[in-house]
């Protein structure tokens, strides 16, 4: 099979000839949140012949100079100005929150999604040129909580959903308006897949209460898969943190991949009787805890138990090789996840 149709049969789970593998770390693609030249990120190692590749759509900034550490600012087109530290434990910090005043909304201008434009010429000509052959995902990150915490503070949007929740909500709303039109862009440029990554949970559960988001926010998670699975692309998901409160309403809103990179959060078994044989999933090491700061073979293992885990004879799984650059996780770690994924992504069983 070629890479493409590999993909989709595992997806849809038809049968493909083995476990794809996708990669984080594209050259011409991948720069870290925008810190990166893309020029210059690499693939990892046993990695070359992949099926999936990942390149995302953050913001579209305009430079605001230095600070008076030499670290570069930038804003963002909701307004956030950001410093990327020089320090590459973390990739940026939002230090103006455009929302964070009471009454600011009344003042504020939401973005027109064309501000992005620029960015999917280029990443156009990049895939026709690099990657005609590959499945491309299409990203959106971050997704409508995440711009609203970034917006507000994450103290300020928590404490103004128990002071004025109908605003949080009329920004949220505008927020996917804005996310629609970058779904359609996505399109546009023929991408196959399209998955929005979010963020309203932590190690130890939701940042506010699980019927807030039932009755609040899901409703604008399944207007944003309806849009991507209206152009007829796969619609996949990356809700980061300890979601085991929602699990269940998360994928009643119908997402066709279910994306994760902290197995060990909601644990790889519960992660496997919701998904397995059911809905298509991609996974990685634990970005978080093994492939931070376990052992190479606690790696290999936890890519071997991913696999064991959701794949089946008719597919259901795609492995996911990373290695981040703001931290860059341990080169030996990164190797052993990749190993186990590369070999049975490109080449079948061990």
């Amino acid at each position: 099979m070629d890479h493409v149709e590999r993909v989709e049969r595992a997806y849809r789970f038809d049968g493909p000839d083995c476990v794809p593998l996708e990669v984080h770390d594209v050259p011409h693609l991948y720069d870290a949140y925008g810190t990166l030249d893309p020029a210059t990120a690499k693939l990892v190692a046993g990695t070359e012949d992949f099926d999936s590749l990942r390149v995302t759509y953050h913001w579209t900034f305009t430079e605001e100079g230095q600070n008076e550490a030499g670290e570069r600012l930038r804003r963002d087109e909701w307004g956030c100005l950001q410093r990327v530290p020089k320090d590459l434990s973390t990739a940026y910090q939002v230090l103006e929150k455009p929302l964070s005043e009471p009454g600011a909304l009344d003042r504020y201008q939401f973005p027109d999604p064309s501000v992005s434009d620029p960015f999917f010429e280029r990443t156009a000509a990049v895939l026709r040129e690099h990657y005609p052959d590959r499945f491309v995902c299409g990203y959106v990150d971050p997704g409508p909580l995440l711009v609203a915490f970034n917006l507000y503070g994450y103290d300020g949007l928590l404490m103004r959903l128990h002071d004025n929740l109908a605003e949080v909500l009329e920004v949220v709303e505008q927020v996917v308006i804005y996310q629609k039109g970058i779904i359609d862009r996505w399109a546009d440029i023929g991408v196959p897949m399209v998955a929005i990554i979010d963020e309203f949970a932590g190690t130890d559960g939701l940042m506010f209460a699980p019927d807030l988001w039932r009755e609040g926010f899901a409703v604008f998670y399944e207007e944003l898969f309806g849009r991507i699975q209206s152009h007829g692309m796969f619609a996949g998901c990356l809700f980061d943190g300890d979601i085991s409160a929602i699990l269940d309403d998360y994928l009643a809103l119908g997402p066709d991949v279910v994306e994760i990179v902290q197995p060990n959060i909601v644990g790889i078994e519960r992660w496997g009787e919701a998904l397995r044989g059911k809905v298509a999933c991609k996974a990685s090491v634990d970005m978080m805890t093994t492939l931070a700061t376990g052992t190479p073979e606690q790696c290999r293992a936890e890519a071997r138990k991913l696999m064991e885990t959701f794949a089946t004879p008719d597919g259901g799984f795609m492995g996911v090789s990373m290695r981040w650059h703001r931290p860059e996780y341990p080169a030996a770690n990164v190797a052993a996840a990749a190993e186990v994924f590369g070999r049975r992504g490109a080449r079948g069983e061990e």
